[in-house]
């Protein structure tokens, strides 16, 4: 008995992928990103810790977004990213694990001289159809945002959020939608700190998404509860 009880005690410590299992992420500080040649960033040190919890070796690489969502969508390999909005489309093609995290509500940011004209607009969705041009990310999902901002026909970049900024410092658009936490690299990166820009919030901006780990179906039904226990024992789901 006292030897059954050590082999599952050695069963349950050992990992369950004989190789390190690769994780992608894009360069989106403060959640993931490069410093120094090393992965970084306070959403990756907690995917980090969801892998060790669950005894998962894990090998971290930095991936433009659209390369990313081709790997998992091909899933030739067992392959995970983290920190992704969870949506129909992506279900067809991936694996989501529990949340692991929710973003604050999208910030409008727009050039300060058109503060007080968009403050005029009582909701997004009135300034959507005023004639003021917005601007987004293309590629990038803004959630429970997506059908009302398709509504707005605004202009798509196909480029970090960084140049949408510089756009809007150049009015070549009058306003978009950021993540207020990540705007001051986004400003850094744009080399826009100086620029006279003013942020304001709307009552029709939903709270923000919650971020998942987002695995090819290569990966197998053991590795992602073993995921999802790890996150329920961290206490990370939002």
């Amino acid at each position: 008995m006292r030897s059954l009880l050590a082999l599952l005690c050695l069963a349950a410590a050992l990992p369950l992928r004989a190789e390190p299992l690769t994780v992608y992420y894009i360069e989106k500080p403060p959640y993931y990103h490069t410093e120094k040649g090393q992965p970084t960033g306070f959403l990756l040190e907690r995917t980090r810790a969801i892998f060790s919890q669950a005894a998962i070796a894990v090998h971290f690489e930095a991936r433009p977004a659209k390369r990313i969502l081709l790997e998992l969508e091909q899933g030739q390999a067992a392959a995970c990213s983290t920190g992704w909005f969870k949506t129909p489309q992506r279900e067809a093609f991936a694996r989501f694990s529990r949340a692991i995290y929710r973003d604050e509500p999208m910030t409008i940011l727009t050039r300060a001289t058109l503060q007080q004209q968009l403050s005029s607009y009582s909701s997004l969705a009135d300034l959507l159809a005023s004639p003021l041009r917005l601007g987004v990310v293309d590629g990038f999902s803004y959630g429970e945002l997506d059908a009302l901002l398709a509504r707005g026909n605004p202009s798509r970049v196909t480029a970090p959020p960084s140049q949408n900024v510089r756009m809007l410092a150049a009015e070549r658009i009058d306003y978009t939608l950021v993540d207020e936490r990540e705007l001051p690299y986004i400003l850094a990166e744009a080399d826009l700190n100086n620029a006279r820009l003013s942020s304001l919030k709307m009552p029709d901006i939903p709270p923000g998404q919650r971020r998942y780990l987002m695995c090819s179906k290569a990966v197998g039904d053991e590795v992602m509860k073993a995921l999802d226990r790890s996150i329920q024992r961290l206490g990370l789901e939002p």
